[in-house]
């Protein structure tokens, strides 16, 4: 798979981090304004969301680089084109809500319900964007295969805190196959 890195992580993985945590964070902080009356709870939300907007559209750019080089097949384009309809969608949520509350509406019940709306799609997406790129549980991108400097196979997964699979592939680095 083609993919844009920063330090050999994919550039789309680590721009998600913004939506997916901004978004669902402008939630919590709506809740807790619509609970408490404070509207410092309502900027922070406002704040939030907008951040978590303008990290998703940046990941989505590359989302789209990624998605256009790889030119996936099958089920593969199918869960892509359904990941990026579910962020397009989140985010258009979120950017109607900003808008709705910039014109002062935010104190009515309305919001907290965008904002929850937003969440969800991007929690979902931010999901299926995992469990397409297989980083959900052991597999994925961070496992390292190769052939060890005697020629055997190697896999070595950085997900998990397991030193052993370290000790196991020796002191020599791991070797792309031949």
């Amino acid at each position: 798979m083609n993919k844009i890195t920063i330090a050999g992580q994919p550039l789309h993985t680590i721009m998600s981090a913004a939506p997916a945590v901004l978004i669902p964070f402008g939630f919590i902080l709506d809740a807790m304004h619509s609970a408490t009356g404070d509207e410092d709870y309502a900027k922070a939300s406002y704040l939030s969301m907008a951040g978590g907007i303008v990290g998703g559209l940046a990941a989505g750019v590359a989302g789209v680089a990624e998605y256009v080089a790889d030119k996936p097949e099958g089920e593969a384009r199918h869960d892509s084109q359904l990941h990026a309809a579910l962020t397009a969608g989140a985010l258009l949520v979120g950017a109607a809500n900003l808008v709705l509350r910039r014109q002062g509406t935010h104190a009515r019940g309305g919001s907290l319900a965008l904002t929850a709306l937003s969440a969800a799609g991007v929690l979902a997406s931010e999901y299926l964007g995992r469990r397409m790129s297989g980083t959900e549980g052991t597999a994925g991108e961070h496992v390292e295969a190769g052939v060890h400097a005697n020629h055997e196979d190697v896999r070595i997964d950085h997900t998990v805190t397991d030193v052993e699979q370290y000790v196991a592939a020796g002191p020599s680095s791991v070797h792309p196959p031949k």
